[in-house]
């Protein structure tokens, strides 16, 4: 998808606020996003995804970047990710992230394998931008280390309940998958290339079914219902995050 200005400012117009909301006091230092992508677009960075919670010109918004100068790992392309907002929801940030190009998922790289770079409003220059990036770079080796070893290691079937069982913990408020629903179904790939016994397949086939939902169950009560998908971005980054440091426990 080639995001043009109009289709970004219709997903997220947020990105184009030209000041904060009137909410905030004068120490709040306003942080245009709208010029950090110009940055990245000078750096041969090319804008990936974008969204945004909610409605309005100051919310919560994610914006998402590939550079083709960088190694794939893999079927997998690292990102660049910044979220920003305008009404004190959330410090500016830029963080690792992964997109498989089989299944276009994303996810969040999380702090212990790729660090999380916080800007405060009150402290923020255009020119820290750069520094994040550089350091965004040093890390790519260790991000690529992290997926090779999950590829490596190979998963009995009852190590594949294991995983599921943990990661239910993340996406249910009970804690556990529901007696109603049968772990096979999410353990089934969506694809071919998905295939497979490794942790890192099996991590991306529990990772997409938790995300973007579609897995049909029936309730107790016998009514037909199903895993919805995600839709908030701190919701979305906050499972991937851990979905990762689940997976890395059984390496």
């Amino acid at each position: 998808m080639i995001y043009t200005p109009e289709l970004i400012k219709s997903t997220a117009p947020s990105i184009f606020a030209t000041s904060p909301s009137s909410k905030m006091t004068n120490k709040y230092e306003f942080v245009p996003t709208d010029k950090i992508m110009e940055f990245f677009d000078r750096e041969g960075w090319e804008i990936s995804s974008v969204k945004q919670n909610g409605s309005g010109i100051h919310a919560l918004h994610e914006v998402k970047f590939r550079n083709g100068q960088l190694p794939s790992v893999g079927d997998t392309l690292v990102e660049a990710i910044i979220k920003n907002s305008h009404n004190g929801m959330s410090a500016f940030s830029m963080s690792a992230g992964l997109h498989r190009l089989v299944c276009s998922n994303g996810l969040t790289v999380p702090t212990s394998v790729a660090d999380q770079f916080r800007i405060r409003h009150k402290d923020f220059q255009l020119d820290d931008v750069k520094m994040l990036t550089e350091s965004f770079a040093k890390k790519l080796p260790m991000i690529q280390h992290s997926v090779g070893r999950m590829m490596e290691r190979q998963l009995t079937m009852d190590e594949k309940v294991e995983f599921v069982q943990k990661a239910s913990r993340l996406r249910w408020a009970t804690g556990s998958v529901p007696s109603t629903l049968d772990l096979v179904d999410l353990l089934t790939p969506n694809r071919n290339e998905d295939e497979g016994d490794d942790l890192w397949k099996v991590f991306n086939v529990v990772q997409e079914k938790f995300v973007r939902g579609g897995v049909e169950y029936k309730s107790q009560s016998g009514r037909k219902t199903g895993l919805r998908g995600l839709k908030n971005i701190m919701a979305v980054n906050a499972i991937n995050t851990k979905l990762w440091e689940t997976a890395e426990s059984m390496i």
